[in-house]
């Protein structure tokens, strides 16, 4: 295996690999789609990393994984089907290799998991070394920093590698990596090197003893006492994509047991010109370099901008995900009105409520699987007192190639128990905007749930309001209660295949529920159908409903089952869930186990 040979190459045979690694990553990307610009910016170091350390005995351990591609081909990954159904995944996984010690897809988890790890080796008396990779954007978060601060204490063979590209998805503006980056160092040395050189001559012996203070002053600039008093040895910045020292420094670090912080200065994008040149434009690309249309967040984007325009009081809130939210319209149109919490959803839901709570009307942008993270925050901080933050959740349901660690399946089962807060779910773009109109009107907390890609109209012309939460879009005997876009629009491709009478119902609120329309039908026999965990998803809601009545309904839940789905195409997902319009006309016409 290329990982155990490269302990023998000589570092200009390491820097030939580099250039070929590269050329694979571009070409498997250009046709699989991925992470394109933070993978070419790790290629050097981790062939230094994978030629200094005995992984997979020592345990290297990504934050995220947007960095592990040159990881995977040395380690033995084919990546040609790469996120592809029964391909690679994008993101480090135990069950794809050993050299994999956990599975990595949200930031800020390397750290803690590492600590973690090495508590666990010194119980047992091992020696190995445990190396967590994490970018400068991801140490922002606060499980990064939790783990770091925690503790001055840190465990021995520990080294934390901090590749600093200055970059989150897009450029990388916290204070936190203002105040340990290299280029703030270099900036405040300028500007001392010039006031001394301006003040005194150096020929003097009061100069020269200005001098060694001057000197002095980089090093203290480059020592990063931040990470000193954590408890890790500093080390660096060091060159990124010099072999020789990268090499170097890391055979020191690996010769000696104290905890080591080894701050690395990479470029995101290295060695493919496009990329160096819009590194966030090229983050994560589809086939062939493709932007992914996402019909609701450009629907959002756009009426969001029209929103601001009437109400200066609406604000938009996101976590490194201007592009993928939809708000780049927003932030160019009122930059002065669009916060960028970084990778950090928690600080921007909390942030959100201080918000609500002096008078603005923020409307929170953030993915499904991120806002999992950021719980606490909507139900202590949001919900209880009722403040009218709108939440609009993105990719919802099935998402596709990043596969288990970013589906949108969790959000119905953990908002809608939430006291004071209501969850919609827009059937397609217009049903969309007149939903985000509603829940700003009715000033309290609200969740908006909607999935990526390109979306359909589905026609309708009821529009939401307190007296008209669902909408019936067909009329028949047996009811089908669908619940969010995909699962609407394939109930009706559906009800085409079956050929049966269905009532068709857009339950476009998960909460409240159309109690009205759910007793009007209670004597039917009813179909819920939803692209979320059935486990105390839509459908429990409307089973609890009629429990908690007596009402002995004929009801049948159709969701995901309880499993994590790996990665495939979204529609992929749904047949491989039984979850595609075939699957759930079989299921009207009970006929799914012929």
């Amino acid at each position: 295996m290329l990982a155990e040979e490269i302990k023998k190459y000589t570092n200009k045979q390491l820097a030939a690999l580099a250039e070929e690694l590269r050329r694979e990553i571009v070409e498997k990307v250009k046709d699989c789609g991925g992470h394109l610009s933070s993978n070419l910016g790790a290629v050097e170091l981790t062939l230094a990393l994978h030629k200094v350390f005995d992984f997979p005995k020592d345990k290297l351990i990504f934050d995220v994984g947007h960095q592990s591609y040159a990881h995977k081909l040395i380690t033995g990954r084919d990546l040609s089907a790469l996120r592809k159904k029964g391909g690679a995944s994008g993101f480090p996984d135990p069950e794809e290799s050993v050299y994999d010690p956990f599975v990595a897809g949200h930031s800020g988890t390397s750290i803690g998991l590492g600590i973690g790890y090495c508590a666990a080796r010194d119980f047992a008396g091992g020696g190995e070394k445990v190396v967590c990779l994490i970018g400068d954007a991801s140490l922002g978060n606060g499980a990064a920093l939790e783990s770091i601060f925690s503790s001055e204490q840190k465990p021995k063979n520990f080294v934390v590698v901090l590749n600093d590209n200055g970059m989150s998805i897009n450029k990388n503006n916290s204070a936190l990596f203002r105040a340990i980056s290299k280029a703030t160092a270099k900036k405040r040395y300028r500007k001392i090197n010039s006031f001394f050189s301006k003040k005194f001559k150096e020929t003097s012996a009061f100069g020269r003893t200005l001098r060694r203070i001057k000197y002095s002053v980089k090093g203290w600039l480059n020592k990063n006492y931040f990470f000193e008093r954590c408890g890790f040895k500093y080390v660096g910045p060091v060159n990124g994509h010099d072999l020789s020292e990268l090499v170097a420094v890391l055979q020191n670090i690996r010769s000696i047991e104290d905890p080591v912080l080894l701050h690395v200065v990479t470029q995101k994008g290295r060695g493919y010109l496009a990329a160096e040149a819009d590194p966030s434009r090229y983050h994560g690309v589809g086939k062939d370099f493709s932007s992914g249309k996402n019909t609701f967040s450009e629907a959002l984007g756009e009426h969001l901008c029209s929103l601001a325009e009437i109400d200066k009081k609406i604000v938009a809130v996101t976590a490194a995900m201007t592009d993928g939210a939809g708000l780049c319209g927003f932030a160019k149109k009122f930059p002065e009105r669009i916060f960028d919490a970084g990778i950090c959803e928690s600080y921007a839901v909390a942030m959100a409520a201080g918000m609500a709570k002096g008078g603005v009307k923020p409307v929170v942008c953030i993915y499904s699987t991120f806002l999992q993270r950021a719980y606490d925050q909507i139900v202590h901080d949001v919900c209880i007192s009722s403040l009218p933050v709108l939440f609009c959740v993105d990719r919802a349901g099935f998402v596709g190639a990043d596969g288990k660690t970013h589906q949108g399946l969790f959000d119905i089962s953990f908002l809608r128990n939430i006291p004071n807060l209501s969850v919609y779910a827009p059937k397609d773009a217009r049903e969309l905007r007149d939903t985000i109109d509603f829940a700003l009107e009715e000033g309290r907390p609200a969740a908006v749930r909607y999935p990526n890609g390109v979306c359909p109209d589905l026609g309708g012309t009821q529009k939401i309001g307190k007296n008209c939460l669902w909408e019936v879009l067909s009329e028949g005997e047996t009811v089908v209660l669908a619940c969010g876009a995909r699962a609407v629009a394939r109930a009706a491709d559906a009800q085409k295949l079956c050929g049966k009478s269905v009532m068709l119902v857009n339950c476009r609120t998960v909460k409240p529920l159309d109690e009205k329309l759910l007793l009007s039908v209670k004597d039917r026999q009813i179909y819920t159908f939803e692209e979320g965990y059935a486990d105390g998803g839509f459908g429990s809601a409307v089973a609890e409903f009629y429990a908690e009545r007596g009402i002995p309904a004929r009801l049948r839940i159709v969701g995901a089952e309880n499993a994590f789905v790996p990665h495939a195409a979204a529609d992929e997902q749904a047949e491989s869930a039984g979850l595609s319009a075939r699957a759930f006309a079989d299921i009207l016409e009970g006929k799914e186990h012929e």
